[in-house]
């Protein structure tokens, strides 16, 4: 019965059977999708989403699949987490968008990492461009969630990496342009590599270099909160810059701190 109920959720009207989920695609994604569809049909209203464990134990996935679900519904506008309360529905002002999907495939080589960033500079210092003159309290919100939640990892010693993507995604949807955020969408795989192997490397340097990254997320959410558009753009290039460098010639590599926040 969990399985049938299931594929009734994903390929017709939901039922109030929530259901286990079938092993037949990465759990994932199919969650993210389950869950999303419990949310248009108000199953939640706009409030509280249930925590980890009972979500865990409704579903009959683990909790890692479970936070891999919500950090990419966070990342789709979906739900917003609000520090040490929980995650809630997050309303939405329009309906979702109707820009065709596309998708690019797994990274194969650095040199793919390295053209995903030499890309990056121009497409998302222009999204955080737009950022800063279209954002509101409630694009705001989940950027500065994600800020938190990095800042969080350093003290912890942990990845960021969820916090790291869902900051640049909320950049995007901030922007009020919903190509930007298809195409960051599109590129969620590459992201996710490259995102990935910085924060790696991230952590096996000293604490200053640590800091010197969370420095420049909070240099692009300043500039974004101010609307400060050319600000925003630059501070954005320069971390995709910097974060390229700091892959490929290591630390101490890309423009100093002062740089980021020109006076």
């Amino acid at each position: 019965m969990p399985s049938e109920s299931v594929r009734q959720h994903i390929g017709g009207d939901p039922t109030a059977d929530w259901g286990a989920l079938p092993p037949t695609m990465r759990l994932g994604d199919r969650l993210c999708q389950h869950i999303e569809a419990l949310i248009d049909r108000g199953e939640f209203g706009e409030g509280r989403l249930p925590a980890e464990s009972e979500l865990a134990t409704r579903f009959g996935v683990s909790r890692p699949v479970i936070r891999e679900a919500l950090s990419r519904l966070r990342v789709m506008g979906v739900i917003v987490s609000r520090k040490g309360s929980g995650s809630y529905v997050q309303k939405r002002a329009s309906p979702p968008s109707e820009v065709p999907a596309i998708g690019f495939g797994p990274v194969n080589s650095l040199a793919q990492v390295r053209k995903c960033y030499e890309f990056r500079v121009s497409f998302e210092g222009d999204a955080a461009y737009y950022a800063a003159q279209n954002r509101t309290p409630e694009t705001l919100l989940p950027m500065k969630d994600a800020l938190d939640r990095m800042g969080s990892a350093i003290g912890e010693g942990a990845l960021g990496m969820s916090a790291d993507l869902e900051f640049h995604f909320a950049v995007a949807r901030a922007s009020g342009n919903e190509f930007f955020e298809a195409v960051m969408e599109a590129m969620r795989t590459p992201l996710e590599f490259a995102v990935n192997l910085a924060r790696s490397l991230t952590l096996t340097r000293p604490l200053d270099h640590l800091l010197t990254v969370q420095a420049e997320h909070v240099a692009m959410f300043d500039a974004i909160e101010a609307g400060d558009k050319e600000a925003a753009r630059f501070a954005m290039r320069t971390h995709i810059e910097n974060a390229c460098s700091r892959v490929f010639e290591g630390p101490g590599k890309g423009r100093g701190e002062s740089e980021v926040n020109p006076k």
